[in-house]
């Protein structure tokens, strides 16, 4: 009996640890998911981990090949081929560091709440994490990029889930 209830409790332990390690997020970025297209041997990848009870996302986004430095980098609340508003930042804007100064390297950092600046117009409010990764969850968040050639994006792939609790 006593060996039948420690396995039950190995059991719900390693469950318990699988859920903490948080939904796992993924984008390819090239120029053709851009709105429009953009013709450019640029490419990035953007992976996430959202921790700490859905407080905390965790981002590492390597690029590589860009036609400049990026100028900002982050997350819209928009559908596959159609340009939605900023919801928050990478680097280049919102509260955090500028973007660096090479057309190829890695990013990492984390998001929390407070970082989300909307995009209001669309119904998602300053500082609603929840809201955001909702949408993300459901497939309407897309990672991008933004150069002094392509101040519109050169840069866009579709966050995708890719594993951990959901």
């Amino acid at each position: 009996m006593k060996t039948i209830r420690n396995a039950v409790l190995m059991v719900f332990l390693a469950l318990a640890a699988r859920a903490d390690e948080g939904t796992r997020l993924r984008a390819h970025l090239v120029g053709t998911e851009e709105t429009p297209a953009i013709f450019t041997a640029g490419s990035g990848v953007f992976t996430a981990r959202v921790i700490d009870n859905e407080t905390r996302i965790e981002f590492t986004l390597t690029y590589e090949n860009l036609t400049a430095p990026p100028l900002a980098a982050h997350v819209h609340f928009g559908q596959r081929n159609v340009a939605g508003g900023v919801s928050f930042f990478f680097c280049g804007g919102g509260g955090k560091s500028p973007c660096p100064a090479s057309t190829s390297g890695t990013i990492t950092g984390t998001v929390v709440a407070a970082n989300v600046v909307g995009p209001a117009g669309q119904g998602i409010n300053p500082g609603d994490l929840a809201a955001i990764l909702e949408m993300i969850r459901a497939g309407f968040g897309y990672a991008n990029m933004h150069t002094p050639l392509h101040p519109g994006g050169e840069i866009r792939g579709q966050i995708k889930v890719f594993g951990g609790d959901d």
